[in-house]
């Protein structure tokens, strides 16, 4: 290889690994601190070299395992950023689940709910994923997902536990998303497509699936 500069050379070979930029920062001046001692005066005795040469090379292990760990990290906040629509719904969902905000439209009946919500530009929809019987309404609130005007149901189930419904027209981001499960913040949030609608359940993540449907 030719000669050139340690910090050149990292950088150039690294920056195809993503390394944060803090991370590529360290690197270089980690770089930068061993380089003086990579040319020692021509008078030092070779046992002195061998002694002085040794921490450049710890220096340059340390170096690579600095990059991989950022790399790790770099993908650690790559997957659950702001780039999958799934992610991001599910996220805001559990987010206003926790909340717990008031009910602004307390009613066990459908289709007086959707009557009173008159701000929507849709009708809610009794799930067919949830089964007859098992899940009481206690009532609803206007809420959004991702800027969208959609509908927050609050339902209980026979044990007493308490889950957030949401539903929401699919638009183009949410016409992407298929039907999944993601555990966010103690929660299970379960994204289906229904009626033309777009379905979120959230509910405790101790409950066993097939427990509450």
């Amino acid at each position: 290889m030719p000669e050139q500069r340690l910090d050149e050379h990292l950088r150039r070979y690294y920056t195809d690994k993503k390394p944060s930029k803090q991370c590529l920062d360290r690197l270089v001046a980690l770089a930068e601190s061993t380089r003086a001692v990579e040319s020692p005066s021509p008078e030092t005795p070779p046992a002195t070299k061998t002694r002085r040469t040794t921490p450049v090379y710890l220096a340059i292990a340390a170096s690579l395992l600095l990059v991989f760990l950022g790399s790790g990290v770099f993908m650690l906040q790559q997957k659950n950023d702001s780039t999958d629509p799934y992610w991001l719904v599910a996220k805001e969902i559990a987010v206003n689940h926790n909340k717990h905000l008031t009910i602004e439209f307390p009613t066990g009946n459908y289709r007086e709910l959707n009557r009173l919500m008159d701000k929507l530009d849709f009708s809610g929809v009794i799930s067919k994923r949830l089964a007859p019987g098992e899940y009481r309404l206690l009532g609803g609130r206007y809420c959004s997902i991702q800027g969208q005007l959609a509908l927050q149901l609050k339902l209980q189930d026979r044990a007493g536990n308490l889950y957030t419904l949401y539903q929401a027209p699919l638009n183009k981001m949410l016409s992407g998303i298929q039907q999944g499960e993601q555990l966010i913040d103690g929660l299970r949030v379960t994204l289906w497509r229904e009626a033309g609608l777009l379905l979120g359940l959230a509910s405790p993540q101790g409950i066993k699936k097939e427990d509450s449907e």
